[in-house]
């Protein structure tokens, strides 16, 4: 008698083996693989370069990278879920936490220091397919590719392709990308002669000339970027100062500082990239040691008195008088500036721009400032013997003074003071201290090379062999992968940013003879009783610290000539 089949059982039978045709379907694996191959795929070519590139640690997240795979297909594969639903829910699971690795090491990375802006991982899409579209216009646009808005609000109007003005505009802007590119702080067109311009670039504190072009091109480029910055084009000798704002899609935005100035040989223009966040740095980020910050809280704790600031042209000046006069606290004490320029603004201080077009004198306008009793005045500009005269012969007892002085070093910056005002013991006897600083390229953190120095080298220096073991300097190179790559990070040139030599020299009784005497030997010696370093103290210390390179080091404390003539400079001409 034949046996009939119970349909329970049939259905269960069926269910198993549908069961078992999805765990063993060929076509499973593939939906594994490809994530895992794609993810794996990422993680070497993209992530692991990336953390190469920056020196970044490698090994602990190749290790993080290995447990979340294996940790992502045991989900992917056990999920407790019956059936296809099962499958793909272990499917997503794995790619959610696959995700999640990659996403968690984009996040922590891109916080890293050592990584710069431009380079950090970015994973949104729709910021992916806005480049791509962005690319696609330029392309279309042909090397037409920046929005330029002067101060007034005005947007540059992009010329009809294939005209002149089109291709003037092209260069113009083609000439700005390379000087961004190259984090320049400054780009410049100027005559070099024989029917050319020269177009060069301030990077890190050093000036290159990138090309020459033919003098036609630069005075229409010039007259580009003037017109573009609401000046007037057809003046081609007054000075002439706007501002304009210069942004490539969403890559980069910046406010830009344009100049142009005429004279025999032509116009000249320059354009400086960001100048009000150039000269804002923090107190804190100058680079002071303690025993110089301790020595100019003393000189500042003073009621009144003068502090000379030292810099020679292109060392930061300004930023560091910022700096010393942000560090008073503007609503409990008047803080005033008389300035020529005024660079950017400091909270609280009142900012006074001297107007070289009236009829008041600098000096003048310091002695109206002075006579109105603040209790903090900012000298930022000391061009002629009468500014010294005025401020010397202040009251200076209930009035603290910052001058700026362009010039090389603190001892430096008080023979200026006295060869100008004429009286040294006028000037000791108001002086408090005087600070200097110099500017050196600071070395790539991510390519810097170490090395054994010569011991010959730094006895030379005095610097002990014994406790000097190892120096950097500059690379330019990266090892991805046992393969060189020009490093991304200073674009080969070895320095990134700029750090500084800092002097503090706090003017007490015995200083005070010596300058009144001008016995400036006996000055120096006095400073270095004190203990503080000077600037070259500073400039080896920096080395030693692997900041900078002794190559840099060199450059930037050479001793310049002495000047041939020692005549106060004659007052400045008034602008036409």
């Amino acid at each position: 008698m034949p046996i009939e089949a119970d349909p329970s059982q049939t259905q269960y039978a069926v269910a198993l083996l549908a069961d078992a045709l999805i765990l063993v379907s060929f076509w499973k694996p593939v939906f594994f693989v490809l994530p895992l191959a794609a993810w794996g795929w990422f993680v070497s070519k993209v992530m692991d370069k990336h953390a190469a590139r920056f020196h970044l640690p490698r090994k602990p997240w190749n290790l993080i990278h290995l447990i979340v795979a294996l940790v992502a297909l045991a989900v992917g594969f056990m999920m407790p879920v019956p059936g296809i639903g099962g499958f793909f829910a272990g499917l997503a699971a794995m790619i959610v936490i696959l995700a999640a690795d990659i996403a968690i090491f984009a996040s922590l990375h891109n916080r890293d220091e050592r990584v710069p802006e431009d380079h950090k991982l970015k994973l949104d899409f729709s910021a992916m397919a806005e480049a791509r579209e962005a690319k696609k216009s330029a392309k279309e646009a042909g090397t037409v590719q920046l929005k330029i808005v002067s101060d007034e609000g005005k947007t540059a109007e992009i010329p009809e392709k294939e005209t002149p003005e089109y291709e003037v505009r092209a260069l113009a802007e083609d000439a700005m990308i390379k000087a961004v590119d190259a984090r320049a702080r400054l780009y410049e067109i100027a005559p070099a002669g024989e029917g050319a311009y020269a177009v060069s670039v301030l990077v890190d504190g050093v000036r290159q000339v990138i090309e020459k072009i033919p003098a036609p091109n630069a005075v229409k480029i010039i007259s580009f970027w003037k017109a573009s910055a609401g000046l007037d084009v057809q003046d081609m000798r007054r000075k002439q100062i706007a501002g304009i704002t210069a942004s490539k899609g969403d890559i980069w935005h910046h406010q830009v500082r344009l100049e142009t100035i005429g004279g025999q040989a032509g116009p000249k223009l320059t354009l400086m990239f960001n100048p009000a966040k150039a000269v804002q740095r923090k107190y804190a980020d100058i680079g002071f040691l303690d025993t110089q910050e301790k020595a100019l809280d003393e000189a500042r704790a003073e009621a009144g008195g003068l502090i000379l600031v030292a810099a020679p042209p292109g060392n930061g000046l300004t930023t560091l008088m910022y700096g010393l006069i942000g560090k008073h606290d503007p609503y409990t004490s008047i803080v005033q500036t008389i300035e020529y320029d005024v660079q950017a603004p400091i909270e609280g201080v009142m900012q006074n721009k001297f107007d070289p077009t009236g009829n008041a004198e600098y000096a003048t306008t310091v002695r109206s400032i002075l006579r109105r009793d603040p209790n903090v005045v900012g000298v930022t500009d000391f061009r002629d013997a009468e500014t010294a005269k005025e401020v010397v012969r202040a009251d200076l007892k209930r009035t603290k003074v910052y001058m700026a002085v362009k010039t090389d070093g603190a001892i430096r910056a008080i023979q200026t003071l006295v060869k100008y005002q004429g009286n040294p013991g006028e000037c000791a006897g108001v002086l408090n201290a005087a600070v200097a600083q110099k500017l050196a390229r600071r070395l790539c953190t991510n390519c810097r090379v170490q090395y054994a120095p010569d011991p010959a080298l730094l006895k030379k220096l005095g610097l002990p062999a014994d406790r000097v073991k190892d120096l950097y300097k500059k690379g330019g190179q990266v090892l991805i992968k046992n393969k060189p790559e020009i490093c991304p990070m200073c674009s080969g040139a070895g320095y990134f940013g700029q750090v500084a030599f800092l002097e503090v020299f706090p003017i007490g009784d015995a200083e005070r003879e010596m300058i009144t005497a001008q016995n400036w030997n006996g000055l120096l010696g006095e400073f270095r009783k004190r203990g503080l370093p000077t600037l070259q103290q500073m400039g080896l210390r920096r080395v030693v610290e692997g900041q900078t390179s002794l190559e840099e080091f060199s450059r930037v404390t050479a001793v310049a000539k002495p000047a041939a003539a020692a005549k106060p400079a004659a007052k400045p001409a008034p602008s036409a």
